[in-house]
């Protein structure tokens, strides 16, 4: 027995407190919550596999966490999704992780456990599983990737402090270097091809990802979201007790809220895609977190979703004016307040139903009949 071998075990404690702190946190919505907690929960089942199988340790379904292996990538997307809500289409991906799963049953429900062990040779079971190890850890590559991108992609509604900056940067770092270990875990699993001792291979990257997956977890969960959205409903508990209407009058929050719309309307700053909560805040004389309160409370929706509201009907106002004959989409959705075309197209969909082309279209449709 090695310091190797009991890694795992300590890990596994470590992951359980993790996993408490995370189903007892009070500053994420359920979605997210449950999805971070399952992540915790499966690298619970595969750091407690890998002490018993280290240490020979038999265990009824001994095994059973090499069916999850693949889900990592998606889960920490899934989790994002929530969390974040960034744009990706939830079906498609989900279908492929479906698709995949039962593909992994197939191959490795008739494998014999000791299959590794005793094979001599390139069998087609092995062939298969071969496979199977190598497409799993480049669709945990490719989703984790993914998930840097959109997290990367994200606009945040408040100017980040000092602090929060460097929360950001650790997250995106710590996703950075996941996606290397996969890269390492894929090479490793080559190597190992050409290598009896195996298993030294199998020992280092299962204690290393799961570990590493536990520190990402804790990144994530100490993401100021609220910098995000600027929706009052992601601030933490004290603090929204703080700020909440012992604060702030009935009085107050009408005079807010006047002065918000008055400056959306007349000014239309949210042509600027760079304006943010700061900025309105600073506008309107109150402290941001009034004013996130005020919207919340008002509309039922943040910040971001507030401002975005403003700049799609701006668009649907352009789009029906003859000036959507002299220029192209792009340039009225800039025109808007949005920073691409992708943005605005999920965006305008989001709020009206349709596309900007279906809007045009039926728009035309009207104005004939």
């Amino acid at each position: 027995m090695t310091i190797l071998d009991n890694i795992p075990l300590v890990g596994a404690v470590l992951a359980f407190l993790l996993g408490v702190l995370v189903l007892t946190n009070k500053n994420q919505n359920k979605k997210a919550k449950w999805t971070l907690g399952t992540i915790v929960f499966l690298n619970i089942h595969s750091l407690f596999e890998a002490y018993l199988f280290y240490n020979d340790i038999s265990w009824p379904g001994l095994g059973l966490s090499y069916l999850h292996y693949h889900v990592t990538g998606a889960l920490f997307l899934l989790y994002t999704y929530f969390l974040f809500r960034i744009e990706i289409n939830l079906k498609l991906w989900l279908g492929v992780l479906l698709a995949f799963s039962l593909f992994r049953l197939a191959i490795l429900t008739p494998l014999e456990d000791d299959i590794l062990e005793t094979a001599t040779s390139f069998t087609p079971q092995i062939i298969g599983l071969v496979i199977d190890a190598l497409l799993s850890v480049l669709l945990n590559i490719g989703l984790l990737a993914l998930t840097f991108i959109k997290i990367q992609e994200a606009r945040f509604a408040v100017v980040l402090t000092s602090a929060e900056q460097i929360s950001y940067k650790w997250l995106k770092t710590l996703l950075v270097i996941a996606i290397g270990l996969y890269v390492a875990i894929l090479l490793s699993n080559i190597i190992s091809l050409f290598d009896r001792g195996w298993l030294i291979y199998f020992k280092i990257e299962s204690v290393i990802n799961s570990l590493f997956s536990l520190a990402l977890i804790y990144a994530t969960m100490k993401f100021p979201i609220f910098s995000v959205h600027g929706d009052f409903r992601d601030l933490p508990e004290e603090t929204k007790k703080k700020y909440n209407k012992s604060s702030l009058t009935n009085e107050e929050s009408n005079r807010i809220w006047k002065d918000i719309n008055s400056i959306m309307v007349e000014e239309r700053p949210y042509r600027n895609f760079e304006y943010r909560l700061n900025d309105l805040a600073e506008q309107v004389g109150q402290s941001i977190h009034h004013v996130s309160q005020t919207i919340n409370e008002k509309e039922g929706m943040s910040f971001s979703d507030f401002i975005n509201r403003f700049r799609v009907n701006d668009a649907k106002d352009l789009l029906s004016s003859d000036r959507a004959k002299q220029v192209t989409i792009l340039a009225i959705s800039l025109e808007a307040g949005f920073n691409s075309k992708t943005a605005f197209y999920n965006t305008f969909k989001k709020f009206t139903g349709k596309t900007p082309t279906e809007f045009i279209r039926e728009n035309q449709t009207l104005k004939v009949s």
